[in-house]
């Protein structure tokens, strides 16, 4: 009964040191060198801004559509949560607009590389409108997530697949986050105007 309890209580203290280093693991997030130099060139789509928050160090330059002929979104509109709530994305069936300056993380673990921002961008989008009640599934957002992996060339996609599959539900709210405003719209519901 003592080596029962003994054994126990070893197996918690080796639970707990993996789980810091599962967390630890998590916390470290870099960019690849490739993703800070293309921001600083002049017709990049997006910025790299490390000083604007911790970890959310990536902004969109320009407004983007992303059309997915298997993509499942609906007809919604979402608005930023504060005045003057300017609209941050549409989801237009198999299309998704996102409007000039969307803040996002890259990857969520790991390192980012170049051809990862479109992905995560568009998966960090996607859970972001869920916040707010978009009618779009976790597994339809993963899903496109996966199809622009494969689209970007990335490697291991079936990897990180599996990962925001069994875990993306741990990091798709950012902490403290307001959620945003989520109006429904339909197919005649024309675009919002994009910001020059």
């Amino acid at each position: 009964m003592v080596r029962m309890r003994k054994f126990m209580i070893l197996l918690s203290v080796l639970h707990l040191a993996a789980c810091r280093q599962v967390v630890e693991l998590v916390d470290m997030k870099q960019m690849a060198p490739e993703v800070p130099a293309c921001a600083a060139l002049q017709d990049c789509w997006y910025d790299y801004l490390p000083a604007l928050a911790p970890y959310y160090c990536l902004k969109t330059r320009c407004a983007i559509r992303y059309h997915d002929p298997e993509m499942q979104l609906g007809y919604w509109r979402v608005r930023h949560p504060s005045p003057p709530h300017r609209v941050l994305m549409e989801g237009r069936g198999d299309t998704l607009i996102l409007h000039r300056s969307f803040v996002w993380d890259g990857m969520s673990v790991g390192r980012t590389e170049l051809n990862e921002l479109l992905p995560s961008l568009l998966h960090d989008a996607l859970y972001y409108a869920r916040q707010g009640g978009a009618p779009v599934s976790r597994r339809e957002v993963d899903q496109v997530f996966l199809r622009a992996c494969r689209y970007s060339g990335c490697a291991g996609c079936f990897t990180s697949y599996a990962g925001v599959r069994l875990f993306g539900g741990f990091f798709g709210v950012p902490p403290g986050g307001v959620p945003p405003l989520v109006e429904l719209t339909t197919p005649d519901t024309p675009a919002a105007e994009l910001e020059p």
